[in-house]
């Protein structure tokens, strides 16, 4: 069950059993006095308390719609993964593993600014440059997972093999890049140890650079080719 939906229900829940208490206490639902008002307030309770909790977990189950390009930052792809996962889809622990390669995208960023920071590299450092590479082809993959469940269909038994095939590439391809994005962060922290070890790890950084980048959009084009499928 969604966070949103237990938040709304306790709330509702909460308010409702104060209610109640309010109306016994006022001896509404004095069943000795007044037992048919009682029993016909307990028949109204029992409809409101089950009708609106009904309600609150068909609205805020539903799947909202979203649009692809409305989507900005890593907390719009979460968001718009997390909205994906329910009991009928059978990957629900493949988008728990996009979900947590964007955190960690993040996490990994954080961590170069921060670095970058302390090294006074300004606003256009080639390192950020990179950077927004790895985060551009990371969220053109997800758009990928998410084109890929707006066309699943979970009783198709026989596509599922074929969604799995491109889903597990599309995750295979992030943690390659991710790796590689904390290879090139290792790099930068260990600039300024020494004047000598400074200029070697620039020489090194600086092919780690192009293999990034050549290799951040390889995974572009091949999904390319398979991106017919969506």
């Amino acid at each position: 069950m969604k966070k949103e939906t237990l938040v709304a229900m306790g709330i509702f829940n909460v308010l409702f059993v104060i209610a109640e208490i309010m109306l016994y206490s006022r001896g509404i639902g004095n069943l000795g006095a007044r037992p048919a008002a009682a029993g016909i307030g307990l028949v109204i309770s029992l409809a409101v308390f089950v009708g609106v909790n009904y309600g609150i977990m068909k609205l805020t189950g539903k799947r909202r719609i979203v649009r692809l390009d409305k989507l900005r930052d890593v907390q719009d792809y979460r968001d718009a993964l997390e909205n994906w996962i329910g009991k009928n889809n059978p990957f629900n622990s493949e988008l728990e593993q996009a979900i947590r390669q964007l955190d960690l995208f993040y996490q990994k960023q954080t961590a170069l600014k921060a670095l970058l920071a302390g090294q006074s590299q300004d606003g256009d450092s080639p390192f950020m440059s990179v950077s927004d590479d790895v985060q551009g082809c990371l969220f053109a993959n997800m758009k990928r997972l998410l084109n890929r469940m707006t066309i699943l269909d979970p009783e198709d038994h026989g596509m599922l093999p074929v969604h799995t095939e491109f889903i597990h590439h599309v995750l295979g391809q992030n943690k390659q890049l991710l790796s590689q994005y904390d290879n090139l962060i290792i790099e930068i922290s260990q600039i300024g140890d020494s004047r000598d070890l400074e200029n070697l790890n620039l020489e090194n950084i600086t092919e780690a650079l192009r293999e990034l980048r050549n290799d951040s959009s390889a995974p572009r084009q091949e999904l390319m080719q398979q991106g017919g499928e969506d």
